[in-house]
């Protein structure tokens, strides 16, 4: 190796240094006291993390206390019903994250284990846990030397280095997440550099001044932080209709299906249609990643008797049940429910 690539080494890690140094003085400063810190239990850890991806802080904080308070442990998880454990999850959104963490409980009871595995391979071999879940929660929990790479990591990486997009295995961010990991503390690292990407370095409006890293950000540096990360190609957003027909009786016992609308297949809803373009503007819009729903609300008010032909007229179509309105708590309700209820005023 050349001296001046020897130098340029040694000026890199002492950059290294300087950044680890000032995130965990930032770190031990102050952080959000979120109910999850300070825990040492993976199976906490792990229900946090799956909650808090692509979800806001504020609205995982009360929903991961009422989820632990009736699923404390991996077994109570493991052999409850679906329905509770999407109730529980209700206005998280991405209902397949619950679904997925249900699976993955009720493997790891199967198997007698009753915490987070402690070894990669067997972290990724559960259903729904991918590079970022695995690298947070066995560095968190058990200090393993593993950076996690979330959206606010990619963001800060990417202002502090000037990166650009990431490839199909997730670099350059990968590999600077790894160097920059603090190898005695892997755990507060992770949650400090996550932290920074949600409290300082947001993707609008971002707290300069405050930042602990302003002085060796390039992009700051550069005038060019609001460039940072470049923006990915969009996914083109599809428009569709559809009518949801809200039919209850005089007790108001609401009629509702499970698996007749494709989008939320695993969710109980009213009884959806299609409409067929042209689209005309809905009561409301309602989107679910990449398309946008135009929704027409209608309502029926039925005797009891005509309530109980329609749950039969349907069923052979869907899974279909009536429920009362104190039913209503205890499943999984896509906002679409409430807000089709609220439409109607029926809430």
């Amino acid at each position: 190796m050349s001296a001046a690539g020897t130098a340029t080494d040694r000026t890199d890690e002492a950059r290294n240094r300087r950044l680890r140094r000032t995130l965990l003085a930032w770190w031990d400063a102050g952080h959000n006291d979120l109910p999850w810190r300070g825990r040492t239990d993976s199976y906490g850890i792990w229900i946090s993390e799956a909650m808090a991806q692509q979800t806001r802080l504020a609205v995982v904080a009360p929903a991961w206390e009422r989820f632990l308070k009736r699923f404390p442990d991996i077994e109570s998880l493991a052999v409850a019903n679906e329905d509770e454990v999407l109730a529980l999850w209700s206005g998280l959104g991405y209902y397949s994250r619950a679904r997925s963490l249900h699976r993955a409980a009720r493997t790891l009871h199967a198997s007698g284990a009753t915490q987070f595995p402690t070894s990669w391979e067997e972290a990724l071999s559960l259903p729904g846990v991918g590079d970022y879940t695995a690298a947070a929660v066995l560095s968190i929990a058990h200090q393993k030397p593993y950076a996690a790479v979330d959206g606010n990591v990619t963001r800060v990486l990417s202002r502090l280095d000037r990166l650009g997009v990431a490839d199909h295995k997730r670099e350059p961010y990968a590999g600077r997440a790894q160097t920059l990991l603090h190898p005695k503390r892997p755990g507060d690292w992770n949650e400090a550099l996550m932290e920074l990407g949600e409290t300082h370095c947001r993707p609008r409006n971002p707290d300069c001044p405050a930042c602990p890293w302003r002085s060796d950000c390039t992009a700051h540096q550069d005038g060019v932080v609001e460039q940072h990360p470049p923006p990915k190609a969009r996914r083109k957003i599809t428009r569709e209709g559809i009518r949801v027909e809200l039919i209850r009786d005089s007790e108001s016992r609401l009629l509702l299906q499970k698996g007749n609308f494709q989008a939320l297949p695993h969710l109980w809803l009213p009884p959806i249609q299609s409409i067929p373009a042209p689209l005309s503007r809905g009561d409301f819009r309602h989107a679910i990643v990449h398309r946008v729903f135009e929704v027409h609300v209608i309502t029926r008010e039925v005797t009891s008797r005509r309530l109980q032909k329609e749950l039969r007229k349907d069923s052979d179509t869907a899974e279909c049940r009536i429920f009362t309105p104190a039913e209503l708590q205890s499943i999984g309700r896509s906002s679409l429910l409430t807000k089709s209820l609220r439409q109607a005023g029926w809430a």
